[in-house]
């Protein structure tokens, strides 16, 4: 995975921001809703002889406190070294940034802020980065100074931001993606307040808005694909929230084909939408948590997910969930154990195909529709080619 970008203060209020057997969807669908099963392969199966981009998506990355500590000491990679296997066949890797990398500014007059040493951005980038969002409530933590450097940094490494930057065409503009001939623009908005919105003339993130699902429409009449980053919903809730719903379906309808969810810090059900993909809430991917955590939220905060979603033209996305957990003591994500793993897996949906590292380098996966496993023969997945920078 190979980093190609292209992207482009008021204080923001918080706005309105299953399997392919028959689901019909409640809360306000249409007809138009519902998935038939003689239209669409099963979750992880493509048709043959059909040319795909497979993206891992994983959920969000917080690099200070300990995490930073240990960067430092062990090396810019460290977070990522024991999950780099689980992003093998991916062509695209896609994260939200919940941070500013910057060592200026002045932190924001609110409870939790969090800045990294620019340099450490060096690790998103050793370990396949394409693309981070700063569209979330973090990324504009020390202000307009600590986001511009926090782009600067990204950009250095060869990593692009979206969501977030020096005014609004920056911020809502997508980075565009060329793999195997087909192009996927990547998009992030932002639903959650205590950051600053981007402005014509100001630096800010993107807002969950008409202006959003505008970007979306453009997006979709350009690229083949499109894959958006949404920072919404409640923290530690199980569920999505109404309002992060209708949002995520506002994109589908717009265009997009995938909607990544960030911010409640708890794996929540997936779903299908129309021909799209909506992956609530992916959890943490690297936090700092620590036995209080434990003891007082659960393991819930530290179960988390790889979502290897596959895109073809005319196919809906499919989807494998890889789970991950992260580790109590070592502060970084890890494979999930087979005593882990069904709690993960109930978590997003027991009705979409999941794959486990198994100790020997192979995967251990399931049948849809139920946590029951089989270990298949280690293999190695390929990616088509490196991504390549689409010019606009």
């Amino acid at each position: 995975m190979s980093a190609c970008a292209q992207n482009g203060a008021d204080t923001a209020t918080p706005g309105g921001a299953a399997s392919r057997s028959e689901v019909t969807v409640t809360s306000g669908a249409t007809p138009e809703a519902t998935q038939r099963a003689d239209e669409a392969a099963p979750d992880g199966a493509l048709a043959p002889g059909v040319p795909s981009i497979t993206i891992a998506a994983v959920g969000d990355l917080m690099l200070d406190r300990d995490v930073e500590t240990q960067m430092a000491s062990e090396g810019a990679l460290y977070p990522f070294e024991r999950v780099l296997p689980m992003f093998e066949g991916a062509d695209l890797l896609i994260g939200n940034l919940e941070g500013a990398l910057t060592d200026r500014g002045e932190p924001l007059d609110k409870k939790y802020t969090f800045r990294t040493t620019p340099s450490l951005a060096e690790g998103l980038a050793l370990a396949g980065f394409d693309a981070v969002s700063l569209a979330n409530n973090h990324s504009f933590d020390f202000g307009t100074t600590g986001l511009l450097d926090t782009v600067d940094a990204l950009e250095g490494v060869g990593v692009a931001a979206v969501g977030g930057g020096a005014d609004e065409a920056a911020a809502y503009a997508p980075a565009v993606f060329e793999v195997a001939g087909q192009t996927v623009a990547v998009l992030g908005f932002n639903a959650i307040g205590g950051t600053s919105v981007a402005r014509v003339d100001a630096p800010g993130v993107a807002w969950a808005d008409e202006d959003a699902l505008a970007s979306v429409r453009a997006a979709s009449e350009a690229a083949d694909h499109v894959v958006v980053m949404v920072h919404a919903g409640i923290e530690y809730s199980a569920e999505p929230s109404a309002e992060q719903r209708e949002f995520a379906r506002s994109l589908i309808e717009a265009g997009a084909d995938v909607v990544v969810v960030h911010h409640p810090h708890a794996l929540q059900p997936w779903e299908r939408y129309r021909d799209g993909l909506i992956l609530h809430s992916l959890g943490n991917f690297v936090f700092d948590l620590d036995a209080e955590d434990l003891e007082t939220l659960g393991s819930t905060p530290f179960e988390s997910a790889i979502a290897m979603v596959t895109l073809s033209e005319g196919q809906p996305p499919q989807v494998v969930l890889r789970p991950v957990m992260i580790d109590l003591d070592e502060n970084r994500p890890r494979p999930a154990t087979a005593e882990e793993l069904p709690a993960i897996v109930a978590r997003v949906g027991t009705e979409w195909r999941w794959q486990a590292l198994a100790a020997d380098g192979g995967w251990t996966t399931n049948a849809p529709g139920s946590v029951a496993s089989a270990s298949e023969p280690p293999v190695t997945p390929t990616r088509a080619e490196s991504p390549s920078r689409v010019t606009r």
